[in-house]
C-alpha cells in the first residue's frame, strides 16, 4: 500500500512568486510519486478563492486554500486551522511534510498533523533583512512560533551547513543536509560556449532583498566598462526594485548595457544562461543558491560572493571564482579574470558541469528525502544523536 504524504507550502507552481523553495517542493511531489510510489497531496494557497484541487503532476494532488491577506510576502488566513484540520482528516497521511520558513501556513498545518510524524524542510537562514517596520515581528516569530514547529519535527532538512549550523543549530542533532538539485537535462551547455563579454545575473529585485546585492554587480560593471567595452549585463528576475535598479544603471552610464529579461522559468531561463559567457552572484548570504548549479549544469562559470553556502557549491579556481561580499572590485576583477580567458572560462564551465552530474542531479536529492521521511517513519522520537552532512 502506497504511503500518503501532505506536502504544505505557502506558494507553489505556477504561482509568480514561486522560487527556490518552490521548485524544490515541485522537484520533490513529482520525484516522490513518481519514483518512490508516494501519494503526494500538496497544500499551498490561493487569493480569494474557495479551496481548490487540482492534479499537478502524476499521482500529485494540490489543494489551493484562500488567504485574507498578505503581510510582506506571507499570506494570511484566520480561517487556516479548521481548514487543515479537514484537509489531514480527508488525506489522512502517513507523514506531513512542512517547507518553512514562510510564516503561518506550515506552522498551523504542523499542529493540525496532530500525532503524525512531520518533517520539516528549512529553505533560508534568518528572514530578518534590516526592515525596521517588519524586523520587530519576524523577530517574534522566529523565537515564539517558528521553534514549535521545529522542535515537534521528527527530522529536519535543509540544503546547507551555513543553514544547519546558523538559525537551526539547536536542532543539529535531528538535521540532515539534503541540498536543491538540478535538472542537468534542461539546464545544459550550449554547443559553443559564447566567449563575448555577456554576464548573467539570476535573482530576486525586490527592494526587500537588498542582502542580494545587484548594486555591487552593477557597480562592477562599471569599473569594467572600460576595459571591457562590450560588456553586457543580462538580469533575469522581477520584483518592486525593478524602476529603482534601472535608474541607477542609468545613472551609472550602463543603460544601454544593462538587459532586464524580468521573471523566466523553464526553458526560456535555461536558454538565457547559454546565452552568457559567466554568472554573477554577488549575495551575502545564500542558503544554498540553486543558481549557481543551474548555471554549472549550464557549463557556465561562476563568480560568487565568499557567503552563505557558496563555498559549499563552488570550489574556489575549480569551478568558478569566490569573492569577498561587498567589494565591486573584487567582483569585477574576478569576472575580467574569466571573460578575458577563454581556455580558463571553458575548463571551469566543464569542471562544474561535471560535478553537477556526479553529485547534484535531482533524483539523488530525491532519494536522499525517501530515505529521511521513511527513517522519520519509524522514529518514535527524534534522537539527540541523529547527524549528516551529506552533499
Amino acid at each position: 500500500m502506497a504511503k500518503r504524504l501532505l506536502l504544505v507550502i505557502s506558494h507553489f507552481s505556477p504561482d509568480r512568486r514561486a522560487g527556490g523553495a518552490e521548485m524544490f517542493a515541485l522537484a520533490e511531489a513529482a520525484g516522490l510519486a513518481v519514483d518512490h510510489g508516494w501519494e503526494v497531496t500538496v497544500v499551498t494557497t490561493a487569493p480569494r478563492e474557495p479551496v481548490t484541487r487540482e492534479v499537478a503532476l502524476d499521482q500529485v494532488q494540490v489543494r489551493r486554500i484562500p488567504y485574507q491577506f498578505r503581510l510582506s510576502n506571507s499570506p494570511v488566513s484566520l480561517r487556516w486551522r479548521r481548514q487543515l484540520k479537514k484537509i489531514v482528516a480527508e488525506v489522512d497521511p502517513d507523514l506531513v511534510n512542512v517547507h518553512l520558513p514562510v510564516p503561518g501556513l506550515a506552522d498551523i498545518a504542523s499542529g493540525a498533523a496532530g500525532r503524525r510524524p512531520v518533517v520539516a524542510y528549512y529553505h533560508y537562514g534568518s528572514m530578518r533583512k534590516g526592515n525596521l517596520l517588519l524586523d520587530p515581528v519576524i523577530r517574534l516569530y522566529e523565537s515564539l512560533v517558528l521553534p514549535l514547529c521545529l522542535r515537534k519535527a521528527r527530522r529536519l532538512a535543509c540544503g546547507s551547513t551555513y543553514v544547519r549550523d546558523g538559525i537551526l543549530r539547536n536542532y543539529v542533532g535531528k538535521t540532515r543536509i539534503i541540498p536543491p538539485g538540478v535538472d542537468t537535462t534542461r539546464f545544459s551547455p550550449a554547443p559553443r560556449r559564447n566567449t563575448a563579454p555577456v554576464v548573467l545575473y539570476v535573482g530576486s529585485l525586490n527592494l526587500s532583498d537588498k542582502h542580494k546585492r545587484f548594486m555591487d554587480l552593477l557597480a562592477a560593471c562599471r569599473e569594467m566598462f572600460p576595459e571591457v567595452p562590450r560588456l553586457r549585463l543580462l538580469v533575469v528576475g522581477g520584483g518592486d526594485g525593478l524602476p529603482v535598479y534601472k535608474e541607477m544603471a542609468a545613472e551609472m552610464g550602463l543603460g544601454g548595457r544593462v538587459e532586464f529579461l524580468g521573471r523566466l522559468h523553464g526553458d526560456a531561463l535555461a536558454d538565457v544562461y547559454r546565452q552568457a559567457a559567466v554568472l554573477a552572484l554577488p549575495s551575502l548570504a545564500e542558503a544554498f543558491g540553486m543558481v549557481l548549479t543551474e548555471a554549472m549544469a549550464s557549463g557556465l562559470p561562476v563568480v560568487a560572493a565568499h557567503g552563505g553556502a557558496a563555498s559549499e557549491v563552488v570550489t574556489d579556481g575549480e569551478d568558478g571564482i569566490l569573492v569577498p561580499p561587498r567589494d565591486p572590485t573584487a567582483l569585477a576583477e574576478a569576472l575580467k579574470t574569466v571573460l578575458a580567458d577563454p581556455d580558463r572560462a571553458t575548463a571551469m564551465g566543464a569542471a562544474g558541469r561535471r560535478k553537477v552530474v556526479d553529485e547534484m542531479q535531482w533524483p539523488q536529492r530525491i532519494a536522499a528525502l525517501n530515505d529521511l521521511f521513511t527513517d522519520a517513519l519509524g522514529a518514535a522520537a527524534a534522537p539527540a544523536d541523529f547527524v549528516s552532512a551529506e552533499r
